[in-house]
């Protein structure tokens, strides 16, 4: 077990200055709303797989992706492509570290999926990026998410041995009251399909292909659960840099897919073949040429009612690749009982990177809020303007809270970081029964695309109700 030293960053500032998206200009270089913890020197990860991040019995559990740079220069060196765990002991300040596979892929789709399990042992499920049909997954000791034990590999089907868009990637973990654990995987025709296990993890079985999209790549799911018997999800239709997509939503419950009204419109499949596709479902937003959607995040209201975040690139229309995403958004959407209303959040800013125009900061909804979201961006939420730092003149993507009192039709905005000197990523709210929030996020000066080349540093900051 590796532990590595904690570097807690304090920056003094008032409260008084936080406020409005544009008093960033007002705060300290590199400032922080309280102070953060740097849990990893460098990990990503993607924003498909769920859940990346727990807390339990007071201890912050985070899975990350190192990257030692370009890929083809990082071969041979002693840490290239790890998956690893960071641990962070919330009371007592104590991060510890442990390299769950070494040198697996330099992928940020290979962060893992984390459980608790009913004696105390946590499951961790994680894939390469469809490179190959296998899903690994490892059990820790009771309550010690810092030993493990050796992979053990779930090879899942294919229709067709050499066609690659039948491989595994992503990897979403539900367990029912049954005692019977869910995992949704990326797997047969590049779409979203299942595989359950009814002995805690131990043996799995293939269950079958779920939902399919326009067929050029895949539908992108997010997942949410009640705990007790349902499965909520978002869908598109395929990736945004091969489709004008639209949000879709709908619902498993006891074997079957609901739309939003309750109706039931296919029985999960339990073969190869996808019982229904996308626009089967409920559309909650429609995508056209200067609205190319992809989804972010879905959370449940105390009632159960679902609420999302997704973006949006407004500046795609009849560029080719590589030459639209300087004007992305953010949009929150909320089931009324009855109805969705979906709102424009917020400016996401500029793509993350060339190669792909649709990639922004991202959005965390906080799970215990259907009211506030933590989002990344490098433009003012609210009018769009570029956030320059005044530590380096540069432009940096920082983290912002948001609050509706109107069901997100109007937001008030206050940063968590302004000034940066580094970019602020990929925010991450885990569930937690406390009156705190736990965020955590990936901090670092680049990231250039997710097949290993970032340079970003895995945080966490503990807010207080009152911050």
């Amino acid at each position: 077990m590796a532990s590595r030293p904690v570097r807690v960053m304090i920056v003094i500032a008032a409260i008084a200055a936080l406020g409005t998206a544009g008093g960033g200009a007002q705060l300290p270089a590199n400032y922080v709303a309280g102070s953060f913890v740097q849990l990893n020197d460098n990990g990503a990860w993607s924003w498909f797989m769920d859940e990346r991040v727990i807390v339990d019995k007071g201890k912050l559990i985070v899975g990350s992706v190192r990257s030692l740079g370009e890929f083809d220069a990082t071969q041979g060196q002693p840490d290239w492509g790890n998956v690893e765990i960071s641990v962070y002991d919330i009371e007592t300040g104590r991060a510890d570290h442990v390299v769950l596979h070494r040198h697996f892929e330099q992928d940020d789709h290979d962060a893992p999926a984390f459980m608790v399990l009913p004696d105390g042992r946590y499951l961790a499920v994680y894939t390469k990026h469809a490179v190959e049909r296998k899903v690994y997954y490892r059990f820790s000791q009771p309550g010690d998410p810092l030993a493990w034990s050796d992979a053990q590999i779930f090879e899942t089907p294919g229709k067709d041995k050499e066609f690659a868009g039948d491989n595994a990637t992503y990897s979403n973990l539900f367990r029912m009251p049954d005692g019977r654990i869910y995992n949704f995987f990326r797997g047969i025709g590049h779409d979203p399909n299942y595989m359950y296990s009814d002995a805690d993890g131990k043996t799995w079985t293939y269950g079958g292909h779920i939902l399919q999209g326009k067929g050029g790549y895949s539908p992108y799911l997010k997942y949410a659960f009640d705990n007790e018997r349902t499965i909520h999800f978002i869908a598109t239709e395929d990736h945004p840099r091969n489709y004008d997509n639209s949000i879709y939503y709908g619902f498993l419950r006891d074997g079957e897919i609901h739309a939003s009204d309750g109706k039931a419109i296919a029985k999960l499949s339990t073969s190869t073949e996808a019982p229904l596709a996308s626009w089967d479902l409920t559309k909650v937003f429609q995508g056209d040429p200067d609205n190319v959607a992809w989804t972010v995040d879905i959370e449940l209201d105390d009632q159960h009612r679902p609420y999302i975040a997704f973006s949006v690139q407004k500046d795609g229309r009849g560029l080719p690749p590589r030459q639209g995403g300087m004007d992305l958004r953010y949009y929150y959407g909320r089931w009324d009982g009855s109805k969705w209303h979906v709102h424009e959040m917020a400016y996401a800013g500029t793509r993350l990177y060339p190669y792909e125009d649709d990639y922004s900061g991202l959005v965390a909804l906080d799970p215990q809020d259907p009211n506030t979201v933590f989002i990344s961006t490098n433009a003012d939420p609210v009018t769009g303007k570029p956030l320059i730092s005044a530590a380096d003149g540069q432009r940096h993507y920082e983290l912002f809270r948001g609050e509706t009192a109107d069901g997100g039709a109007s937001w008030h905005w206050q940063p968590i970081t302004a000034n940066s000197t580094v970019n602020n990523l990929r925010p991450l709210v885990p569930k937690w029964k406390d009156e705190r929030t736990a965020l955590v996020w990936m901090r670092g000066p680049s990231y250039t695309n997710n097949h290993g080349n970032w340079t970003t540093a895995v945080v966490a900051l503990i807010l207080s109700p009152k911050w």
